[in-house]
């Protein structure tokens, strides 16, 4: 099971913390957590209503997306992302493509869109809410259209690539597709280069531009409490 035992742990907390924002009045949440973390799996499984869409499945298609590196800011098709936020307020629908990153040699490309109905969509990635980046400047109007932000929080960010090679490991034992850990290692490192943790992540914490809440994470994915209101810092 992808997130083991955080999957387990926090997967009631974050259907109560969807259940609650919605009962206020929200339709779009962000769920910012790092690589490795088990966030999509966690995501998929809540259910009641909640449409969980990743970022990664907005990523530009083929052959747009050879301008870009994978996975960093500017990969992502940021108009349909904003149509597909939109189209969900207020119809409670919407088209969503799908990306396989089988595809195009290993470098990913679009398949068909699915089409998604609920009373909440919960758009999840590692770089959801992100900003302090000149790179991230053209996602922000995005996250102003969320009614939420939920920050999931490694005990440190050396865990991140740790996490990210015990995810590859299951992968590769499923018969899947696995990257080996020299690029494992290489794309963690991309990933913190373009969006240093200080600056572009903690902010969401210390000075949140939007409601947000935080959920800490053990050495093993397990929440250490309960999700709390982030409070910013004076």
């Amino acid at each position: 099971m992808a997130g083991d035992g955080m999957g387990i742990n926090a997967l009631e907390p974050l259907q109560q913390w969807c259940r609650h924002r919605a009962d206020e009045g929200a339709k779009l949440l962000g769920l910012c957590a790092p690589p490795g973390s088990g966030k999509s799996w966690l995501s998929r499984q809540v259910g009641r209503g909640v449409v969980s869409v990743s970022i990664d499945d907005l990523y530009w298609p083929q052959p747009q997306l050879q301008k870009h590196q994978r996975g960093l800011p500017g990969s992502h098709d940021l108009p349909r992302l904003t149509r597909v936020l939109d189209e969900f307020r207020q119809h409670g629908r919407t088209l969503v493509p799908r990306f396989d990153k089988t595809l195009a040699g290993g470098a990913g490309d679009r398949v068909a869109d699915q089409h998604h109905q609920g009373e909440l969509l919960l758009l999840e990635g590692w770089c959801v809410g992100a900003r302090g980046s000149a790179a991230m400047e053209a996602y922000e109007p995005i996250w102003r259209r969320l009614d939420g932000l939920l920050v999931l929080i490694p005990p440190s960010h050396n865990h991140v690539l740790r996490w990210r090679l015990q995810a590859e490991a299951r992968q590769r034992r499923r018969g899947g597709g696995a990257l080996p850990a020299a690029a494992v290692a290489s794309m963690v490192e991309r990933f913190y280069r373009a969006l240093p943790p200080q600056q572009c992540f903690m902010p969401l914490l210390d000075a949140p531009q939007l409601p947000t809440w935080c959920l800490q994470l053990d050495h093993r994915r397990r929440p250490l409490g309960p999700i709390q209101v982030a409070q910013p810092q004076p």
